[in-house]
């Protein structure tokens, strides 16, 4: 019934003028914008793609791997509507590219959602903080630095997703000489972002989120995470197989290693390739590696997509996955 219902908002909202803008109609996209943006988003796809697809070697260049969390916290001093951002780099939780608060609310002047920054003054203690929210929670308005108005973001309702950025030239840096430039497009399954940084004097850019992509976007999926029974037989009698272990890992990229009880150590792997023929449909693809040879591995499988259940029976390897809920 709750998918009915926000299915059924957002053709309600896609029938919306993108000039009409009542203080209904921010507070009816504000509340779709909330249950869309919380989740899990990795660009692993983006990563396959530019490196030629398939089991070719990955390139991070000019995009690397990012994966961002966003979750609804309980800050009331912040607002009624904050997410709070862990956002890390090349698959690694420890290798953090920021940790923000956003506050959202609605500008009915500027016909919009207001979006506005907070960083925690100390991220380090919040390293990991998505898995134990109330590392966050406890933190009070003292222990947070509010960005400037000039640096807001306004989303805007706009071909079925919410997109927007900074307005220009008004965020700057660097003692007033350069600016920046920082957008974001949302939708029901994806969050793409770019940024980059000019000088106020010859608009020469000064960073780029991707360099040398000429600020092109992080193309990120919402992913699903996924439990996982794995079960083995050393005879390959898939007959007589028992449960090894429990994994958990998402579908945009996901990996969790496997110490077989031969002594070798596996690497199970999830993602999901987008075709173009049709080029709306989407495949999750499982991958079966020994760590020692990383670029074929032992199997690989593919499944139904929007499927909810997934499984790859080898015999003596056997896993069952399903999303969790």
């Amino acid at each position: 019934m709750k998918a009915f219902y926000f299915a059924l908002m957002g053709a309600l909202l896609c029938t919306v003028p993108a000039s009409a803008h009542t203080k209904a109609d921010l507070n009816a996209q504000l509340k779709l914008l909330m249950e869309w943006w919380p989740g899990r988003y990795d660009n692993n796809e983006q990563i396959v793609r530019q490196s030629g697809g398939g089991l070719s070697a990955q390139t991070d260049k000019p995009f690397y791997r990012l994966h961002t969390v966003f979750k609804r916290v309980n800050m009331p001093e912040l607002g009624d509507n904050v997410l709070y951002v862990e956002e890390w780099k090349n698959n690694n939780p420890a290798d953090i590219a920021r940790i923000r608060l956003y506050s959202l609310s609605i500008d009915e002047k500027e016909g919009a959602i207001l979006v506005k920054f907070n960083t925690p003054l100390d991220t380090k203690p919040l390293v990991g903080a998505h898995n134990d929210l109330s590392k966050v929670e406890k933190l009070k308005k003292k222990d947070v630095r509010t960005f400037r108005d000039a640096c807001n973001v306004h989303l805007r309702w706009e071909g079925g997703q919410f997109r927007g950025g900074m307005k220009e030239k008004s965020c700057n840096a660097n003692d007033d000489k350069e600016w920046f430039q920082y957008q974001v497009i949302v939708g029901p399954r994806h969050y793409w972002a770019r940024d980059q940084r000019f000088t106020y004097a010859d608009n020469k850019v000064t960073y780029e989120m991707a360099p040398g992509s000429n600020y092109a976007w992080f193309e990120q999926t919402k992913a699903r995470m996924m439990k996982c029974e794995v079960l083995e037989d050393p005879n390959g009698d898939m007959t007589k197989t028992k449960k090894l272990t429990d994994i958990e890992l998402h579908d945009q990229g996901g990996e969790a290693d496997i110490k077989w009880p031969d002594g070798r150590d596996l690497k199970f792997v999830i993602h999901t390739r987008a075709f173009t023929s049709p080029p709306d449909r989407e495949f999750p693809l499982f991958r079966i590696h020994d760590k020692k040879d990383m670029a074929v591995p032992i199997a690989y499988a593919y499944a139904v997509d929007n499927s909810e259940r997934y499984g790859l029976n080898l015999g003596w390897f056997y896993i069952r996955c399903q999303v969790k809920k």
